[in-house]
């Protein structure tokens, strides 16, 4: 810190509001910011970035499959990777596949009334 106060002045020299503001403004990229953060180092505009150029490669990839029958698709482009986050923590998948229309009445009614 370039002030005159230390961790141990807390709550008595240094008010914890002076120090939680402190810590709100530190930079992306201190190693306090990184630990505390989602984003692991990574900058708004990085992330934006990071966005901007997976949305431009699937138009890209959305439009090569417009002539082309589903089975002569290339492979969906994939994400770009981000610091702190598993490959597939951005895709929710439930269940393994389609069900039967009654299976699913079932499911979603809670059953057959009793009558």
């Amino acid at each position: 810190m370039r002030t005159r106060y230390t961790l141990d002045d807390l709550g008595y020299d240094l008010p914890e509001r002076a120090l939680l503001a402190f810590a709100r403004h530190l930079p992306a990229d201190s190693a306090t910011a990184s630990e505390l953060s989602d984003d692991a180092g990574w900058s708004r505009t990085d992330m934006l970035l990071a966005r901007l150029i997976e949305a431009a490669e699937l138009q890209l990839w959305v439009d090569v499959c417009k002539g082309l029958k589903k089975g002569n698709r290339p492979p969906r482009p994939a994400r770009i990777p981000r610091p702190g986050v598993k490959a597939d923590e951005h895709e929710r998948r439930i269940g393994s596949g389609p069900i039967p229309i009654e299976e699913f009445d079932d499911w979603y009614y809670g059953g057959e009334p009793d009558g």
